[in-house]
This record gives C-alpha cells, structure tokens and sequence, in this order.
C-alpha cells in the first residue's frame, strides 16, 4: 500500500490479496480489484434471463453496483469493495442489478418476474448433505 508518499491518502487495489498494513497507528486492508466479484453475477444475471447477449453496460453495471456495496467505514480501513467473507451476497445483490438492465434493455428471453430479487435467489444452487 502507498502510505509514505501520499500520507496515508491512497487507495490501492491488487489482483491479490496482502497482508493488513500499519500505518501511523490506523490498520489498512489494502483493496483486492479482482474478475471474480463481477464474472459471476453477470454470468449469474445473463443465465436466468437468457440474455441475447452480454454487453459492455452489463459489466459496467457489475462494477459499480460491486463496489456500492462497500461501506463508508470499510473505504476508510482501504477496501474498495465488500470484503470477500461476504462474496455470494455481493455477487447476488450485483446479479439483481444486472438482471434488471436486462430486463429494461429487452435483452431477456423470459418474462420479468414480480420479484427480480426473490426469482434470482430461487435460482441459486445450494448444496445440503445429510
């Protein structure tokens, strides 16, 4: 992380995950920018609504939805984005977002459900053992 030069002001995100960094007394966790916060939730939307297509505005909305998920103090501790304890709820929420572009571009090949929330989480595959 770039604390020395910019007094502790940057923001750095990596391909990988580092270590926390200390720094004058304040922890950062420095961001981790990475495809598998985006490729899943577009991958995810694009299979429920059997999307004509992917488009670059679908990867865009993914991007930013990913990192509105972030809180205020999470930013301040470095993080970009949610933490990736959190992933499958982010890439869902993102999911939801995606699909509902798809929806508003005529890009679907089925009906808009009532609840593109609750019809995207029916989807998802969960796996239970007995």
């Amino acid at each position: 992380m770039t604390c020395d030069p910019a007094g502790g002001r940057a923001i750095n995100a990596a391909g990988v995950q580092f270590p926390p960094v200390h720094y004058n007394g304040d922890i950062f966790l420095p961001g981790q920018a990475n495809n598998f916060y985006t490729y899943p939730a577009v991958g995810l939307a694009v299979y429920v609504t059997r999307a004509k297509r992917a488009t670059d505005e679908m990867f865009i909305k993914a991007a930013r939805a990913t990192a509105n998920q972030r809180t205020d103090e999470q930013l301040k501790k470095g993080l970009l984005f949610p933490p990736q304890s959190s992933i499958l709820e982010t890439e869902v929420r993102t999911a939801v977002q995606i699909a509902t572009l798809i929806f508003n571009r005529d890009l679907a090949r089925v009906d808009q459900p009532e609840d593109i929330n609750v019809w995207l989480r029916a989807t998802l595959y969960k796996p239970q053992y007995s």
